[in-house]
């Protein structure tokens, strides 16, 4: 399941080590974070305010923005923990990584926000009309994904590869995009016969055979049948710090 206390506690930790590195007062904080959210067009109550310091919610976009650009550190950073820390000389441009690019994207708008949600929920979450998501954690997504894309938490090895290349271990967030088109090779999100729950696997094909097949060795490829369905191509990830 996911953790979203955990989640919350890490941003706050990051948040309070930005404001100890901009020299922000340690007693009073809040008042002067409520302060600067005012000046920048971004007013948020104070009682919201509080709850980022105390680890009870995290910022939404415009709040994040203001955040990262008085600090000078990168979003990236503060909502996920993805170093580096400090943004770049060249102003407000923010990196992350694309899949199935070699190179890092960059981009300095767009951050769509998605729902952080469980294994379970993403085997339904084609055949579902999930309207709402009371409760869930939301991240950004800074990259191209439907209204309909979803975050997950990876769970076990099955996708750490041993040797260099793409890896995505235990605890990396992972963003899909249930609309998107898959092709050999993509890396998926599937529902296999007799489970509620989903798996994540690369799309593969040999000799006319079509399978999903974990990134690392010492586990067993996944036939696909009529009964597997495809919930989602994985579009970016991140691994927290």
């Amino acid at each position: 399941m996911v953790d979203k206390n955990e989640i919350r506690a890490a941003f706050t930790a990051r948040l309070h080590e930005a404001l100890d590195d901009a020299g922000v007062r340690t007693r009073g904080r809040g008042v002067d974070i409520h302060a600067h959210l005012v000046k920048a067009g971004a007013e948020k109550s104070k009682q919201a305010v509080s709850k980022w310091l105390n680890g009870d919610s995290i910022p939404e976009a415009d709040s994040m923005a203001v955040l990262c650009s008085w600090l000078k550190i990168r979003r990236e950073w503060l909502e996920y923990g993805v170093l580096p820390k400090q943004q770049p000389n060249n102003g407000n441009v923010h990196q992350f990584v694309k899949e199935h690019e070699s190179n890092v994207r960059e981009f300095t708008r767009g951050f769509g926000k998605v729902p952080l949600i469980s294994w379970v929920q993403a085997g339904a979450w084609c055949e579902t009309n999930f309207e709402t998501h009371d409760g869930e954690t939301w991240l950004s997504c800074p990259v191209a994904i439907s209204d309909n894309g979803y975050a997950l938490k990876v769970q076990g090895d099955s996708m750490t590869n041993p040797g260099p290349g793409r890896s995505y271990p235990a605890g990396c967030i992972i963003f899909v995009d249930p609309e998107a088109e898959t092709k050999t090779g993509d890396r998926v999100i599937a529902r296999v016969p007799r489970t509620n729950e989903a798996t994540f696997k690369v799309l593969a094909e040999d000799a006319g055979r079509k399978f999903l097949r974990p990134i690392n060795p010492q586990y067993p490829i996944i036939d696909i049948t009529e009964e597997t369905h495809i919930c989602g191509k994985v579009v970016g990830a991140f691994l927290p710090e």
